[in-house]
């Protein structure tokens, strides 16, 4: 697991192609917004821990939801809609197991905390479906001053601050030249067994 400190405006990406910006981060809340390649459109979303077994997450600019007993389904608003102006959440009380599905893209639930993380009473939100490819975990370590410490876990995918994903890309086009495929830098490394 990757920890890190994230700022307001400040990102992580996964691979190059799914990129999760802190927008606001505290007390016991943060608010991220996820994008990218298969994100349409962006999701954004706050978590506040409210207990060891219990996230509430609030889900901004719903245009329709189902509820159900162990799932929940939103739809997304995209740019211009009333719920994106007038800036409404959806706020769920969200229990280890229960998913929450955003559009047809990403899906959302909660998992105990796990022996080997460094606060046993947070859970983690885990993010997952055909945008993301993979599992995501996120742990909420803990807020600091403005900021938020992170524990990121994506099995399989390569997590970057974007900082550092925007200089290795700047890098490698230096050293290709003006006219140099940096296609590489977003596919995944297939390993066959």
């Amino acid at each position: 697991m990757l920890v890190l400190n994230r700022r307001p405006g400040e990102s992580i990406l996964l691979e190059g192609d799914i990129e999760i910006t802190v927008l606001q981060a505290k007390e016991r809340a943060v608010w991220l917004k996820v994008s990218g390649e298969g994100v349409t459109p962006t999701v954004v979303f706050g978590v506040s821990m409210v207990a060891a077994a219990e996230v509430r997450l609030e889900i901004g600019a719903p245009r329709r939801a189902t509820i159900g007993d162990d799932e929940v389904v939103v739809e997304v608003a995209g740019p211009g809609h009333p719920s994106v102006v007038a800036q409404a959440t959806l706020s769920l009380l969200v229990r280890p197991g229960q998913l929450v599905k955003v559009g047809g893209s990403l899906w959302m639930t909660v998992a105990p905390a796990e022996s080997r993380t460094t606060d046993h009473s947070r859970p983690y939100l885990v993010l997952g479906g055909p945008a993301i490819d993979t599992e995501l975990k996120i742990a909420f370590i803990r807020p600091v001053g403005n900021s938020v410490r992170l524990g990121v876990d994506a099995p399989g995918r390569r997590i970057y601050r974007k900082e550092l994903w925007e200089a290795l890309v700047a890098a490698n086009r230096a050293a290709l030249g003006a006219d140099g495929d940096l296609s590489y830098l977003r596919q995944r490394e297939k390993v066959q067994a």
